[in-house]
């Protein structure tokens, strides 16, 4: 069951969420804003959530690998895989897939977020609990 809503956004907002939409190749507008709300919602749950944690860091800075190990064994309850990617010879990315509540994965996010040097990005995405 689906229910209908009217909102209001000022010309800027609509704007900017029109921008991102065709950025994104979304093209549905009821089904960009469910997705935002329900990754909010993912966010704030004490409800067992699906998230992809996405972090770029830069591995000759600091101890940044040594500490985001350090972390991800600090969070083994909810983590059931880690997929490490090269981009380049100093870039590397991950993707944490963890399943858990939502209080939980934002710990581990907050965790993450803490280690600081050699972080260059840092994003959570939710799975609404309706695909699960």
């Amino acid at each position: 069951m689906v229910k209908r809503i009217s909102i209001v956004l000022d010309d800027d907002l609509y704007k900017e969420m029109e921008r991102l939409m065709t950025e994104l190749g979304e093209v549905n507008r009821s089904r960009f804003i469910a997705s935002v709300i329900a990754e909010k919602i993912g966010e704030a749950s004490k409800t067992p959530v699906a998230s992809l944690v996405v972090i770029v860091y830069d591995h000759e800075v600091g101890d940044v690998a040594k500490h985001l190990t350090e972390v991800q064994h600090d969070f083994n309850d909810v983590i059931r895989v880690t997929t490490h990617v090269h981009l380049d010879e100093r870039n590397c990315m991950e993707v944490i897939h963890a399943v858990g509540e939502g209080q939980r994965i934002r710990e581990l996010t907050s965790r993450i977020s803490r280690i600081g040097r050699g972080i260059r990005f840092l994003k959570v995405i939710n799975v609404p609990k309706e695909a699960l």
